[in-house]
Parts: C-alpha cells; sequence; structure tokens
C-alpha cells in the first residue's frame, strides 16, 4: 500500500499493486472534465476511485461507482471517505447495474484488444475489451444517464473510426475532444471526448496534451 497525491488536485490517495494504478489516461480524463457543480456522477470500472475524486474536485455533489473488483471498491471507499460521505459504491458489472439515472457518466474503459499478454485475470478484465465490449458500454451510457446527461471517456486514438461510429448508433453527440501525445511517437495515442444525446454537429477540438516517457509534459490547463 503506498500513498499518494492526484496529479493537479493534490488529493491524498492510496494505491496498491494489486491494481491499475493512476496513470497519465486517469489524470488526463479527470482535467478533462468540466465543472459539475452539484451533479450526479456515475464512475464505471471505478477502481480504487480516482476519477470520482477528480469529479469531486470539479464541484460534483453525488458520487456513484461500479466495479467488478470487491477488492479495489473496499479501496476506493477508503480513498473516498477522506472527502465526502455522499458516495455509494456498487460491486456489479455495469450490464447489471440498476440506479436512477445521472447527471454525468465518467468511464476508462477496457479498450485493449488482445488479452494473452497477462494470466493475471484482475489486470484482463481491467484493461481487455472482452470485459466490457463498446456496444455493452454505449448500451450503458444510454440507459444509466439523463436525457440531458453527459459522458467523458478516454480512448484509444487509433480506434476512433470504430468509437465514433459507435457514437452515431447510440444517438451520442461528440461535443468536444483532446488528442493524447507522447513525444516520442508519430501518432496519437489515446483521444478523450465529451459526448450527449443528440445528433452530430460542431464541436471543439482542444490542443494536444503530451507525455514523455510516461510523464506529463506541461499540458495547457496547467498554465491557466
Amino acid at each position: 500500500m503506498k500513498n499518494d497525491l492526484l496529479k493537479y488536485i493534490d488529493y491524498d490517495f492510496l494505491q496498491d499493486d494489486r491494481f491499475v494504478k493512476v496513470n497519465t489516461d486517469t489524470v488526463f480524463l479527470g482535467m478533462f472534465l468540466d465543472q459539475m457543480i452539484g451533479k450526479s456522477v456515475l464512475d464505471i470500472g471505478t477502481n480504487t476511485g480516482a476519477l470520482l475524486l477528480y469529479a469531486h474536485h470539479h464541484g460534483a455533489k453525488e458520487l456513484f461507482g461500479v466495479d467488478i473488483h470487491e477488492d479495489a471498491l473496499e479501496l476506493a471507499e477508503k480513498n473516498l471517505s477522506k472527502y465526502t460521505d455522499r458516495f455509494k459504491l456498487y460491486c456489479s458489472r455495469v450490464q447489471d447495474l440498476q440506479i436512477d439515472p445521472v447527471d454525468v457518466i465518467v468511464c476508462n474503459p477496457p479498450f485493449f484488444e488482445m488479452n494473452n499478454v497477462t494470466d493475471d485475470e484482475y489486470f484482463k478484465e481491467a484493461l481487455f475489451e472482452e470485459s466490457l465490449p463498446l456496444d455493452d458500454l454505449f448500451s450503458s451510457f444510454r440507459r444509466l444517464m439523463k436525457d440531458n446527461g453527459e459522458v467523458y471517456l478516454i480512448y484509444q486514438a487509433d480506434r476512433f473510426p470504430v468509437l465514433y461510429e459507435t457514437c452515431l448508433k447510440y444517438k451520442l453527440k461528440i461535443m468536444k475532444m483532446q488528442f493524447m501525445h507522447d513525444v516520442n511517437s508519430t501518432h496519437a495515442l489515446r483521444v478523450l471526448l465529451k459526448l450527449k444525446i443528440g445528433r452530430m454537429s460542431k464541436l471543439k477540438i482542444y490542443e494536444p496534451l503530451m507525455v514523455k516517457n510516461g510523464a506529463i509534459v506541461k499540458p495547457r490547463y496547467e498554465e491557466e
């Protein structure tokens, strides 16, 4: 068990080597969130609670988390309880989750296509899409968000075409988008999206975010 601080918000945060640790994907998605004063937020794939703490930092009033790993949720409860008592965690597949629709959904989903690179069942379920297919994820978005609700997620940039097609299928429009690059790579690694229900129209595309050797290079929001 290790005690860390969540980058840019300095929330005290316990981590454990048994679970996926906070990385640049987590941080960028957390800081990609808009202000959500007084809103209810659901984190799909809560793990140890980092994205819910970013949502809390952005003003969320009620926090809900769902994950299939009870041990990770026990650590999430410890992390969240330091800052709020207005949260509820569910050990369940999101496909089976039954709660009232929320204002905002945040999600750093499993999006890798291969499933044979590790024998660790926890990491397979956390990282590879077999545990949560894209159709199941978007169906859950529509079922668990209010009609005027919002979704924030991060995904592999090179799979943006299938992501875009799935947005059209479930009638979700992209409101803003930002790509994440590694300075040592010639192409984007991740794409961050904000979605709402409706027909695709105009969207805001923000300047790229950069990482170098796994570390965050000064992003736009650090200068604000």
